[in-house]
């Protein structure tokens, strides 16, 4: 796999309704579970904390807390999923036929306006033998730009298995 598309890949497909996984998702429900919810209409910021899970589809998202927050139009401004005790983690499989993504982090920041994607502290992203490793990475879906910057809190390791010859 190239490295441009296995980057392509590991983050254009983390967006909050989950629209950059198979087709047949975007028509599928959007649910969302936790062990409590607040809803404040006032504010647009609903906060779900406690083992929650949003599923559509082939996609799943598994956080200790996810926070969002809507503008006035009700338009999503912003959602970050938070891995408290366990690293929050997103799997979807991108497209019929491919393996499974695995998406994992302590945050993951989704920002519909600008589109962008941040995936903050102990990232791991992986997909059959290739993976990601690193502090922080950053995904606008808008320009197709993955950044993957220099922090003091260690280097990016990215690992890319060949394509077996034909």
């Amino acid at each position: 796999m190239p490295l441009n598309r296995a980057l392509l890949i590991i983050v254009l497909l983390l967006s909050p309704t989950f629209s950059f996984a198979l087709q047949d998702d975007q028509a599928k429900p959007f649910n969302i579970v936790a062990d409590s919810s607040i809803f404040n209409y006032k504010t647009g910021i609903d906060t779900y904390e406690g083992n929650v899970k949003v599923d559509q589809g082939t996609s799943h998202l598994t956080a200790d807390r996810l926070v969002t927050q809507k503008n006035k139009q009700h338009k999503m401004i912003s959602a970050i999923a938070t891995g408290i005790h366990k690293l929050a983690e997103y799997t979807t499989i991108p497209k019929l036929g491919d393996p499974l993504l695995i998406a994992k982090a302590r945050i993951i920041s989704f920002y519909p306006p600008t589109a962008t994607v941040v995936l903050e502290q102990d990232v791991l992203v992986t997909q059959k033998e290739n993976s990601f490793h690193g502090p922080r990475i950053i995904y606008n879906i808008k320009d197709q730009v993955v950044t993957a910057p220099a922090s003091k809190e260690g280097r990016a390791t990215i690992t890319i298995e060949p394509e077996p010859l034909k």
